[in-house]
């Protein structure tokens, strides 16, 4: 859906659209339901997971996409965030990740080289587009470890409309001052964007949010395996995305490294909060 609105709209637009249309939509829950508001100690807490969760992850999609990358290859990068959690949870604590981590990780990234190479064409941004769309799953990752080991204890609703206020706060005066303010006024455009702002921005990040402070990395990981098949049939049903047969290879060398990954992660992340 993100490639469809940026059909109409720039990548600082979109993100902009994107946050404050979330934060606008969580106002009336946060005010409603009288959650508590978080301290100044844990609202830093929250910005700061914010800045991977949200800026980082979906600014870098946006540039990435609006720069040619396909949402084909967004969404192979995206198989390969369970490894990513394991090695920055590894990080993090100061270890050093097993062979298998780094080595599923490479197959993966070898078969998305595959495809760029394939589809790029000599188009520079192509390739600017998918290193933005790994440094975006990358930043994920670390967003989600930190919100798993921070352990805040603020309502993820209210957490989630924390990081959407300071988002938004960011990404206005950015899309003013980049872009101005660009968008079509179309139907698919605002279908687009209540898709990102409801299914994507609400529904799927509180999911996520509440998973992974339940303990549940490996299942959010999990269903990250099943991204790059249904990226590419919603990319080729919107986004008329029709992968090319030489490419196949790199396809199926990436999901081989994507289920070695999903293998590993379902072994090695927590599935439950007493672990």
């Amino acid at each position: 859906m993100a490639k469809l609105a940026l059909v109409y709209t720039q990548p600082l637009n979109l993100l902009a659209f994107r946050f404050v249309g979330a934060f606008l939509a969580l106002t009336p829950l946060v005010i409603l339901w009288r959650f508590p508001i978080p301290n100044v100690r844990k609202s830093y807490a929250l910005i700061g997971t914010g800045l991977f969760l949200h800026i980082g992850h979906f600014g870098s999609i946006y540039v990435g996409m609006k720069l040619g990358a396909s949402a084909s290859i967004m969404a192979l990068f995206a198989a390969s965030q369970p490894v990513l959690v394991i090695i920055a949870s590894a990080l993090l604590a100061r270890k050093v990740p097993a062979w298998n981590i780094w080595a599923s990780l490479t197959l993966g990234l070898l078969g998305a080289a595959l495809i760029v190479g394939v589809n790029m064409q000599g188009n520079e941004g192509y390739l600017l587009g998918a290193i933005l769309g790994f440094t975006a799953v990358v930043a994920l990752s670390i967003g989600q470890v930190i919100e798993k080991q921070r352990k805040i204890g603020v309502h993820p609703i209210v957490a989630t409309w924390v990081q959407y206020a300071f988002a938004s706060v960011i990404s206005i005066p950015f899309a003013l001052a980049f872009e101005g303010l660009v968008f079509e006024n179309a139907l698919p455009f605002w279908g687009a964007i209540a898709f990102l702002v409801f299914g994507n921005s609400i529904v799927g990040i509180l999911l996520m949010f509440t998973m992974v402070r339940q303990g549940s990395i490996a299942k959010v990981a999990s269903i990250m395996f099943m991204v790059p098949g249904v990226g590419a049939l919603i990319a080729w049903g919107v986004a008329d995305e029709i992968p090319k047969l030489i490419a196949i290879p790199g396809f199926i060398l990436a999901m081989l490294g994507a289920l070695w990954t999903n293998r590993i992660a379902n072994k090695a992340l927590p599935t439950n909060a007493s672990q």
